[in-house]
């Protein structure tokens, strides 16, 4: 009986947490382009400053906080936090395995971000869940592609988390309120004066984890984000100036500011341009370090020509003692988010958030 019981629970721990072999990340992301040609695109030498090399963490935060004062001054000034998130819930479903709820909340005085929220339905009396904020990509369904609303089922990024067991919070994008992006932008500035497109997105990803926070089952230690395309630029720039992120994972958004449309109104606008390439990606994937981040392409708007900007911000992640935390995957799908990219990206989540899936769930 004893053994036959054994054998049951046994059985039953392998359905509930499917086993998953161990990755090797820097064998994934940065062995593959170790022989790579560089093209000189301009990008300046982070660990050095005033012509003396940086060779220690110590000596490297003051040239972070340089850095980040640097790009803060591009994004604007943020907006002062409201005292109280004043959540609105709007609707309620109970679905299959999780629930659906479409939320509001005070993002900055005046203004609310229209959300949504998925709980997994398996969470226990006073456990704690890691957490995903999924950025939606530029699309007619806009916040509803993500929790399962939209067309494209592959695009459902919110639906695989919760089915692999996160607490997952998908927010618009301020640009898809209504009115076209460059109105948007323009509401932006004069709400917020000096405050940029892309300041206002990485502002909101702030709040979104102030509202995480306020969730009891949510560990606030383990918290991430993924986006497409619109969505992983928001990524990039929520990675750097919020530390709570604790991993990120972007996709297709253009990592170099001349491999998309980075100076468009809604996001640095024009002003940028004579600032390139003094100023250049790489420096705002150096602020995320130590934390993991992920770049995923598909020779579209990000790939192959993307591991420039990751070789350069390596140096600073193997001076934190992080060298595998970044890296680069060429998935070959286009401006697309293709299932084995998925596949890699939630796994490169549970590792780096510490989090056993309760299905491995990719999506078709």
């Amino acid at each position: 009986m004893r053994y036959l019981l054994c054998i049951l629970i046994g059985t039953l721990a392998v359905i509930a947490v499917p086993a998953q072999q161990p990755t090797d990340w820097r064998t994934l992301t940065q062995k593959p382009y170790a022989d790579a040609k560089l093209p000189d695109l301009g990008l300046k030498p982070l660990l050095v400053k005033d012509g003396i090399p940086i060779a220690t963490k110590d000596a490297w935060k003051p040239r972070r906080d340089e850095l980040q004062g640097m790009w803060q001054e591009k994004l604007g000034p943020f907006p002062k936090k409201p005292a109280n998130l004043d959540v609105k819930i709007e609707t309620t479903e109970k679905l299959d395995g999780y629930t659906r709820q479409l939320l509001s909340f005070v993002s900055a005085d005046g203004d609310r971000l229209l959300t949504y929220l998925l709980i997994p339905d398996d969470i226990k009396k006073d456990e704690k869940r890691p957490a995903v904020v999924v950025f939606h990509q530029t699309t007619k369904d806009t916040l509803k592609e993500p929790v399962g609303l939209g067309k494209r089922p592959d695009l459902a990024l919110g639906v695989h988390l919760v089915k692999r067991g996160y607490v997952v919070l998908s927010p618009q994008c301020y640009i898809m309120k209504g009115d076209g992006p460059r109105k948007q932008a323009d509401a932006v500035g004069q709400a917020w004066p000096g405050l940029t497109g892309l300041g206002k997105m990485t502002f909101d990803a702030i709040r979104c984890v102030d509202f995480l926070e306020s969730l009891a089952y949510v560990d606030v230690v383990r918290i991430g984000c993924i986006g497409f395309s619109l969505g992983a630029k928001e990524v990039l720039y929520a990675m750097a100036f919020e530390p709570r992120y604790q991993c990120g994972v972007f996709n297709e958004g253009g990592i170099g500011l001349k491999m998309s449309n980075w100076t468009d109104p809604w996001y640095l606008t024009e002003k940028m341009k004579p600032h390139i390439p003094n100023m250049e990606h790489h420096q705002v994937l150096a602020l995320c370090a130590p934390r993991p981040i992920l770049v995923l392409g598909g020779d579209s708007a990000d790939g192959d020509a993307s591991w420039p900007f990751i070789h350069a911000a390596l140096p600073v992640y193997r001076l934190v003692g992080a060298e595998e935390k970044i890296g680069l995957i060429n998935h070959r799908g286009k401006h697309a988010y293709p299932q084995d990219g998925r596949r890699h990206s939630y796994r490169w989540l549970d590792h780096w958030l510490k989090h056993r899936p309760t299905a491995d769930d990719v999506g078709p």
